[in-house]
């Protein structure tokens, strides 16, 4: 059993940060492809959702079976830090970046968001999502290397 849930904790981690790449590319192809850039920020906001909700969960497993696994010990492995640092960013980002992100776009209406006075908030507010996301990605690659 225990190998069972060492090979899964393999998979799973392999998918999230696959998940976490994958994304990068999708939302540039979704705003180069889709003409309403409210509409495409929609749908990468409902894929980014997906991906943040299984982080959460990847992340809380991985803890789980570290701690099942090693116990105290766990503390002194640098994968326990990485999967912290990354669920403590997808937390931040998700529910308290992103929630700043909506209430400026619904502050906005009737306008699109960078067409109001709160384009310059949001483009700021935005860039620092940017930066967490993309050091969710690069501490991915960590993770997937040190959990192999």
């Amino acid at each position: 059993m225990e190998n069972f849930l060492n090979k899964l904790s393999v998979v799973l981690t392999a998918l999230w940060v696959g998940g976490l790449w994958t994304m990068l590319m999708v939302t540039s192809v979704l705003f180069m492809k889709i003409p309403s850039n409210y509409i495409a920020g929609a749908i990468a906001g409902d894929m980014f959702a997906f991906v943040n909700y299984f982080g959460i969960f990847v992340s809380l497993y991985l803890i789980f079976f570290g701690c099942r696994r090693s116990g105290i010990r766990l503390l002194k492995e640098s994968y326990f830090w990485i999967v912290l640092i990354m669920l403590v960013v997808v937390i931040v980002n998700y529910f308290g970046i992103s929630s700043v992100l909506e209430a400026l776009k619904i502050e906005a209406l009737p306008k699109e968001v960078m067409e109001s006075v709160f384009s310059d908030r949001y483009r700021t507010w935005h860039g620092i999502a940017s930066m967490a996301y993309l050091l969710e990605c690069v501490l991915g690659i960590f993770l997937v290397l040190k959990i192999r």
